[in-house]
């Protein structure tokens, strides 16, 4: 009894004893300021990652922005020296234009990988360009010729606004043809062949594009049966009337199937741009572009003006295209002469010209003969494209990184080719010798001194095509 009233006396006086509340205040305050000395210390570091982190994404664009004007700068070179090969025949022979371009789109890496066999000179040297330039960071810039020849945007139907103010591809034709209201008709194969080198450009390209899918979606079927049971029935001239439908003008396209193309895009939600596309992938917005067909061509694709075919290097279905009678054999032959063959120790023999590349086909290879590869080639420059071994649309990929950041910029380069002078259109009832005297005359009148008149039964010659500035058409960032 007496031990339990000592043991709660004892309790009672414990709870009222103030004694120790300060410590334990104490060390409550320093567990707080702990926690949040912690917590600051955290958001620091993180902010100043950061920071650092934001530091690295704006070096690697500027690297990335530095490739960029690297690349114009060198097909600003390339541009000035290619104009000059133009100009100068004996040049033209000895060094062709299509060398200086493969020393031009040489790939751009820093810092420069050092070779496995380097000395150490070289080493040294290296070490100490590194040590003085103010680069940081990486670098890789490559150029690559655009290839796909075939524009979506050339099936846009030339209105007669377009021909009289010459813009547009194939307008030129259409004048041509405007201007000659009074020629000789008595020859029918002549009219013919005139009117068959005057199509205009939308026919052209739309009776290649046709061509160009119906082999596609053919060598696609027979290879793959998951594809041929999905499209089997697949109709490449209405997907062209539908890509025609959507890049036209509204209300410029015209054709039995229009209801139906418009109903498609209407079913989908899908609005017509009735303008120009702007990137290869606008192709995906097609009601009747699947992703598996438009893989299918777009490598062949390009939605900027190319205007030349580079014959040193058309791929296999860029040579269907251009002949679509080819059969395999001269296929492998026409790569066999351009590439080479190691195993039966052939050495390639890059074509020099468009003579030469014309020699090739017709001569050699025997691919079609001289008639057909003229009337082909016509309709090509009636689309607005040429045969020559160099470019003048160029894809740059420059990609700029600093330490685990990456920038990565995808631009499309063009120069375009100056616009040569047009001749005025020959007077009816004027004949060819009385206009090569007037011409004569009017030379001879002339206050400009450089230019002389052609001698009559001499063909005049062409004016060697000249290159304008380069000039970004497209960039994104990948």
């Amino acid at each position: 009894m007496v031990a339990s009233i000592t043991n709660s006396h004892f309790f009672k006086q414990t709870f009222k004893s103030q004694d120790g509340i300060a410590l334990l205040m104490v060390m409550g305050v320093i567990a707080i300021l702990t926690f949040l000395l912690a917590d600051f210390t955290f958001e620091t570091k993180l902010n100043k990652i950061k920071i650092y982190n934001q530091q690295d994404k704006i070096q690697a664009r500027l690297n990335a922005e530095s490739g960029l004007n690297f690349a114009l700068a060198k097909l600003r070179l390339y541009q000035e020296g290619r104009n000059r090969i133009e100009k100068d025949e004996n040049l033209k022979n000895t060094f062709p234009s299509s060398e200086l371009e493969s020393v031009i789109i040489q790939p751009f890496i820093y810092p420069p990988p050092i070779p496995a066999k380097a000395n150490i000179i070289q080493r040294s040297a290296l070490d100490e360009f590194m040590k003085k330039t103010i680069f940081r960071g990486e670098l890789s810039v490559t150029i690559s010729k655009v290839s796909g020849f075939l524009n979506p945007n050339a099936l846009r139907i030339q209105t007669k606004k377009d021909t009289n103010s010459d813009i547009g591809i194939g307008s030129t034709a259409n004048q041509d043809l405007a201007a000659q209201p009074n020629s000789n008709v008595n020859d029918n194969n002549t009219d013919q062949d005139k009117k068959k080198n005057t199509e205009p450009a939308s026919i052209v390209i739309e009776k290649k594009l046709v061509e160009t899918l119906q082999r596609l979606i053919k060598d696609k079927n027979d290879n793959d049966e998951e594809f041929h049971q999905k499209y089997a029935n697949l109709d490449a001239n209405y997907l062209v009337k539908e890509l025609k439908y959507y890049v036209n003008d509204k209300g410029l396209f015209q054709d039995m199937e229009r209801p139906e193309i418009e109903a498609k895009f209407s079913q989908k939600n899908i609005t017509p741009k009735f303008a120009p596309i702007s990137t290869i992938e606008e192709l995906y917005l097609l009601p009747s572009w699947d992703d598996a067909v438009v893989d299918l061509i777009k490598d062949r694709l390009s939605v900027h003006e190319v205007s030349v075919i580079a014959v040193n290097e058309i791929t296999l279905e860029d040579l269907k295209i251009l002949f679509p009678s080819i059969n395999n054999i001269q296929i492998e032959e026409f790569f066999k002469y351009r590439d080479g063959d190691i195993d039966k120790k052939i050495k390639p023999k890059k074509f020099k010209n468009a003579e030469d590349f014309k020699r090739v086909i017709v001569s050699e290879l025997n691919i079609i003969n001289d008639s057909e590869f003229n009337e082909r080639i016509n309709s090509l420059k009636n689309a607005g494209l040429v045969i020559d071994t160099s470019g003048k649309l160029y894809k740059i990929n420059s990609r700029g990184s600093m330490n685990s950041a990456i920038y990565s910029l995808i631009a499309y380069i063009d120069l375009p080719i100056k616009p040569q002078p047009k001749k005025p259109p020959q007077p009816a009832g004027v004949t060819s010798n009385q206009s090569d005297n007037t011409n004569q005359a009017d030379a001879n009148d002339s206050s400009n001194v450089d230019t002389a008149p052609t001698p009559q039964g001499q063909k005049e010659k062409d004016q060697p095509s000249e290159l304008l500035l380069p000039r970004v058409v497209e960039i994104r960032l990948e």
